[in-house]
């Protein structure tokens, strides 16, 4: 959809359209504003004149009526404050009308009234310096806030007449009950037409202003919804019947004059608005056609002088073409001689230059500069323009009066910027268009050659990482010829090398895998396999194959082989921990169930050697109480035995017991598809804990995790990080299996307890780590959530037992091996 600018002709009327409909809607508002302020003016001032009618009423009936009957009936000393002052009396009645303030608000007041309710405050005490200013004027009205409000007051002035001479004339004539309340000061001394105070009337009118604005913006929104429609159905039947047509005139011309040639008829079109830039255009299409009528006279009379002049000019341009040619092919020599873009801009500028016949040439890398070169001469930096930054982005060639500028980019980056430069201004005739093309093909030129350095790079790189396995890694082909190996494999066997058949290897070591023909149906296979051999020493050696594809037909496969002697071992010893926990648990139940009738014995034994005299008795009674303590002694040694030993107390690290485990059941991790990660907190204290103890714990946990894992996608983390006090270290084994059942973790550190299938578990190996941990001061803990976790914490080693001999450390890591 088209956007036309804001000069055009449909934009100018709907600008002038809108500034109508602002217009009118302005004028409405302000005239039903004006017009609502009005009304309320007159309904408030209606209101005011009623109170003040009723005001009026009040007052008469009190002179009239009350005071005359109530003088006759009271006596002449006698006056009665509530029914004969005219100021109390219509004071308390108005007031009393109205109580919550809403409707009015009126007061009676006075400078030095007798009665301090009836003090002015300072605005009027403004009303009454206005009526002493102005003694003619009957009322005042106007708006004021009071309170917060906005009222509409009206003010009445009340003066002295000769009736109010008994009550504000001499204090000797006032009634007795006026001064026994009010005292005799005020209120007095006062003169007939003088003036006393006012009467006030307020009425609130800030519900009806807020009634008035909420009106105004009911009906600015209606008009100005009703004026958004209008404009736009104006808007439609304008674009449909002018400005469609319109453009459907500019499109013919586009269509028509569309060479370069007739740029100029077609720059009138956007010119103005359309009407406007038409008339110009016709104006531009009558002066194209004088031209071209012209020119066309001008080809007859000279048609055989300019068919040489241009058969000469396209000698010449094939020649140029020629020589382009030759430059781009040179340019493609250069790079295939070339190491890196150096050397090829080395040898590139002075063709380029040569072919141009420039003195000189240089060449600046994007984007900042650091890369330079020049020929002749270092100072490249001195001959390229300040701002060769925009030039080099700009993507277009910059002709000087003696120097061109060339964008030196590929399709989706810029490289750099290559200046050619003349002496004494004798630059030639250059094409943009070849010298763009040029730049193109010596960016994808020096893009090529990084291209090949990267790729050089990463080969060295894989190479590194490839001879830098500790294993052995071999690369062998279908056939299960070697192609590659690393340092492990070519040490582990000397006939191992490019070229060699790798079942040599294996046949050295009398493996079952080159007999049977398994290892070669694994290499042949397009699913990875783990074989396991077991050879003589004893030894075992794991070997995992991983086929590789190239999708044509080409079958490699990388064959991983790792030594798992000493995970066998560490199992087997697991096994006979197992077997001893499994002791000591019957041990300590002998213990239980035996020693007690065995000490019964030997004590009821002595009390019967002190109570016997007979010799024969006394050497029975001894052989009973000799026995009993060898029946004592034997439980204990069994006990004693079977029982995990977690005497040692290192110092030890956590960390490398960790690493060494981890690796040792790495194997088993690959083969079940089960992910073994390990998140070590660096600068962990020591623990105080015997290597041993700490293998055997964390190999229980390990073997509990694999069990849970589920194979293909299962998950065991290994972690450690200090304590909280700086006094302990945790280590936190996690896996992602079923997880232990509430019911189940008060039990699960039982002896014999276990959820595991019959065969697969003594249910001894939590066991065996409780008590161990429990030897060892330390706590383990069962956290919930995915899986199960189990949170150990040991005793930081102190300080002064930091001090162990490196000699002490490598005994023990021979020990563990």
């Amino acid at each position: 959809m088209s956007h036309p600018l804001p000069d055009k002709l449909q934009n100018k009327f709907l600008l002038g359209l809108a500034g109508i409909f602002l217009l009118l809607g302005g004028i409405f508002l302000v005239s039903l504003h004006i017009h609502l302020r009005e009304m309320l003016h007159i309904e408030a001032e209606a209101k005011a004149e009623l109170v003040f009618s009723h005001l009026s009423s009040v007052q008469n009936y009190v002179r009239m009526v009350l005071r005359p009957t109530l003088r006759q009936a009271l006596p002449p000393d006698q006056f009665l404050l509530e029914a004969m002052s005219t100021s109390f009396v219509t004071r308390e009645v108005l007031v009393d009308l109205n109580a919550q303030r809403d409707q009015y608000l009126y007061r009676r007041v006075a400078l030095s009234p007798r009665n301090p309710a009836s003090l002015a405050n300072e605005m009027e005490r403004g009303l009454i310096r206005y009526f002493q200013s102005h003694p003619e004027s009957p009322k005042y009205h106007g708006y004021r806030t009071i309170g917060g409000v906005e009222c509409f007051v009206m003010a009445r002035p009340v003066h002295f007449e000769q009736e109010c001479m008994a009550c504000h004339g001499d204090p000797k004539d006032a009634p007795r009950v006026l001064i026994e309340r009010y005292g005799a000061t005020r209120g007095f001394g006062r003169k007939v037409g003088e003036l006393a105070g006012l009467d006030f009337v307020g009425m609130p009118v800030d519900k009806s202003v807020q009634h008035i604005r909420r009106s105004i913006v009911l009906f600015g929104g209606f008009f100005f919804a009703v004026a958004a429609g209008v404009f736009l159905l104006i808007m439609i039947f304008f674009n449909r019947l002018v400005v469609t047509n319109l453009r459907r005139l500019s499109a013919i011309f586009r269509e028509n004059f569309n060479s370069p040639k007739d740029q100029g008829i077609l720059d009138h079109l956007d010119k103005g608005d359309e009407i406007n830039s038409l008339l110009e255009a016709f104006g531009a299409f009558a002066a194209h056609l004088r031209e071209a009528r012209s020119q066309l006279e001008d080809y007859a009379a000279n048609l055989e002088e300019k068919v040489r002049d241009r058969t000469a000019d396209l000698g010449l341009e094939a020649a140029e073409h020629r020589t382009d040619v030759r430059l781009f092919v040179e340019l493609l020599g250069d790079l295939n001689r070339s190491q890196d873009h150096a050397e090829l801009l080395e040898s590139a500028l002075p063709r380029i230059a040569e072919r141009f016949g420039a003195t000189r040439a240089a060449y600046l890398c994007a984007p900042l500069g650091r890369q330079q070169y020049a020929w002749p001469g270092p100072d490249c930096q001195a001959l390229m323009p300040k701002d060769w930054v925009v030039v080099a982005n700009a993507g277009r060639v910059r002709i000087e009066a003696d120097r061109v500028f060339v964008p030196v980019s590929t399709s989706d980056s810029n490289r750099g910027l290559m200046g050619l430069f003349w002496e004494n201004s004798h630059r030639p005739e250059v094409a943009p268009e070849v010298l763009l093309a040029l730049g193109q093909q010596l960016g994808i030129a020096i893009e090529n050659l990084e291209a090949i350095d990267a790729l050089l790079r990463q080969n060295r790189l894989l190479e590194r990482i490839f001879e830098g396995i500790s294993d052995p890694l071999l690369l062998v082909d279908e056939s299960g010829a070697v192609v590659l190996a690393n340092s492990s494999a070519r040490a582990l066997a000397e006939g191992i090398r490019p070229g060699s058949r790798i079942e040599t290897w294996f046949a050295s070591i009398s493996a079952p895998a080159v007999e049977d023909g398994t290892l070669a149906a694994a290499i042949s296979g397009a699913a990875p396999s783990s074989l396991e051999f077991e050879l003589t020493g004893p030894r075992t050696l794991t070997v995992s194959v991983y086929p590789l594809s190239d999708g044509g037909g080409m079958g490699r496969a990388v064959v991983y082989i790792h030594d798992t002697t000493a995970e066998k071992r560490l199992r087997a010893q697991m096994q006979q921990s197992e077997k001893l926990a499994a002791l000591g648990k019957l041990a300590a139940g002998l213990a239980h169930e035996i020693n007690n009738p065995l000490g019964v014995i030997s004590c009821y034994a002595q009390l019967l050697q002190k109570s016997q005299q007979d010799s024969q008795a006394q050497e029975d009674l001894e052989v009973i109480v000799r026995h009993t303590k060898v029946a004592q002694k034997v439980l204990r040694d069994l006990l004693g035995l079977a029982r995990a030993d977690a005497s040692g107390t290192g110092p030890s690290d956590l960390n490398a017991v960790a690493r060494d485990l981890t690796r040792i059941f790495r194997p088993q991790a690959d083969k079940n598809g089960v992910a073994l990660t390990l998140d070590l907190a660096e600068g962990l204290p020591r623990v105080t804990a015997s290597v041993s103890t700490l293998e055997q714990i964390l190999t229980n946990l390990l073997v509990n995790a694999f069990d849970a894992a589920p194979p293909g996608n299962g998950r065991i983390r290994v972690g450690t990080e200090a304590g909280a006090d700086g006094k302990s270290v945790r280590l936190r084994v996690a896996d992602n299996g079923p997880g232990i059942p509430p019911e189940n973790l008060g039990q699960i550190f039982d002896p014999f307890f276990t959820t595991k299938e019959i065969g697969k578990g003594t249910g001894l190996g939590l066991t065996v780590v409780h008590e161990l941990m429990r030897e060892l001061n330390g706590v383990v803990e069962v956290l919930g959530g995915d899986g199960a976790t189990f949170l150990l914490t040991f005793p930081a080693a102190p300080s002064h037992v930091l001090g162990e001999s490196s000699a002490a450390r490598a005994a023990a890591r021979g020990a563990r091996a």
